[in-house]
């Protein structure tokens, strides 16, 4: 089957679909319905989240309306963690806590915008620093304003691990080792150059290395950890979509071979029809014609195939009458020669436009009358002093 006949019917058989995503133009394997969303965080999603990806959205537009949905309800989960964590810092003496904890959330709620309008990366960017911020100035600022490091921090530092989890989840694996060497090099740094307090420095002094050690070890549990998960799951959703591209491109392959038999079933017939018109005209069947409807793919010749036929039958019928007439014509000539030498004429209808010729023929007198008319043209003849009469008009007219 050749491809040029498929290009030039392709509006018949569709089953390439183009889109535009991001500028480029990229071919939509996946085709399906889109199912109901019947999360409890829908109502969520809605108004921080990308919007759904359509049923022909490329693997593109799926990861992406995924990782949205992923860091929208990662956000929702950080701003409430913050959240219920205003109490203490209310009811508490270190007041400033209070609004150190509002810096995070209004991070959050910008990337809740970027993240709503589909700009995924920034939108985890910004979680982590608003992560980061909050924890940092936890830190820094007790211990910069009230004398410096106390035991409370210490359970801050493991806190760390936050920034982590949102670097792995919402960013690319890898960046979470990046995410390690800083939280390692800001826990030795504010351990070892920032003030201690008394209680602080006992502690720091009889357990030097295990209080840096335990930090650290679970900074680069967690991220050795998280990494190795994250691009396990990468792989595995990555392996699923590569499933289903496979399984939708034999789905549309089976209906190409399909749509391929039926084409070929419609030109066959087609063919046959029009080889059989054109059997029946050869024949000189001129209201022959080719029965396809428009579900064939052939029907526009078989159409103007038929328009040809009629305007050939039209022309035949318009042959035959010419024929005839010119046969009565000449029969008509022929009685009225013979009529000049008083023979009768007996005029008969034909059928064509003669006819109207033939009746008035009919009514004239000197043609129905021969024989009279020559005996009464001598006689009037003999009259050298009577001019021509109305006998003699009538008889050339």
């Amino acid at each position: 089957m050749s491809r040029d006949f498929f290009t030039a019917h392709k509006d018949q058989f569709p089953y390439d679909n183009q889109n535009n995503a991001g500028g480029q133009s990229t071919i939509s394997v996946i085709d399906q319905t889109v199912e109901k969303d019947v999360s409890p965080l829908r109502w969520w999603y809605r108004f921080t989240a990308p919007k759904p990806a359509p049923a022909n959205a490329t693997l593109q537009q799926r990861d992406i309306s995924r990782r949205g949905r992923l860091t929208s309800a990662t956000l929702l989960v950080v701003i409430l963690l913050v959240l219920a964590a205003e109490p203490t810092a209310i009811f508490g003496t270190n007041k400033a806590l209070v609004f150190i904890l509002l810096i995070p959330v209004f991070i959050d709620i910008i990337a809740l915008i970027f993240n709503r309008a589909g700009k995924i990366t920034t939108a985890g960017i910004l979680v982590i620093v608003g992560i980061e911020v909050g924890l940092v100035l936890s830190i820094l600022g007790p211990a910069l304003g009230s004398g410096g490091l106390t035991t409370y921090a210490l359970p801050q530092y493991d806190l760390l691990v936050q920034a982590e989890f949102v670097a792995v989840t919402l960013l690319p694996p890898g960046t979470v080792f990046l995410m390690l060497f800083l939280h390692c090099a800001f826990i030795v740094a504010t351990i070892e150059l920032l003030p201690h307090t008394n209680e602080f420095a006992a502690v720091l002094t009889a357990n030097h290395y295990d209080l840096l050690l335990r930090p650290i070890t679970l900074q680069i549990i967690v991220a050795i950890v998280t990494y190795l998960w994250v691009t396990s799951a990468n792989y595995a959703i990555k392996r699923a979509d590569r499933a289903e591209v496979v399984a939708e491109l034999e789905r549309r392959e089976v209906e190409r071979q399909q749509q391929e038999i039926t084409l070929k079933q419609q030109l066959d017939e087609g063919i046959q029809q029009i080889l059989q018109t054109h059997v029946e005209v050869a024949n000189g069947n001129f209201s022959a014609r080719t029965p396809l409807k428009q579900e064939n793919v052939l029907w526009k010749i078989g159409y103007s195939l038929n328009n040809l036929l009629a305007r050939l039958q039209s022309l035949n019928q318009a042959e035959n009458e010419l024929q005839r007439a010119r046969a009565e014509t000449a029969r008509l000539v022929e009685a009225i020669q013979k009529a000049k030498y008083g023979q009768p004429i007996k005029f008969n209808r034909t059928g064509t436009h003669l006819d109207p010729l033939i009746l008035e023929l009919m009514g004239s007198t000197s043609l129905s009358n021969p024989a009279k008319n020559s005996q009464q043209v001598p006689a009037q003849e003999k009259s050298p002093q009577q001019p021509r009469t109305n006998v003699e008009r009538k008889k050339y007219r």
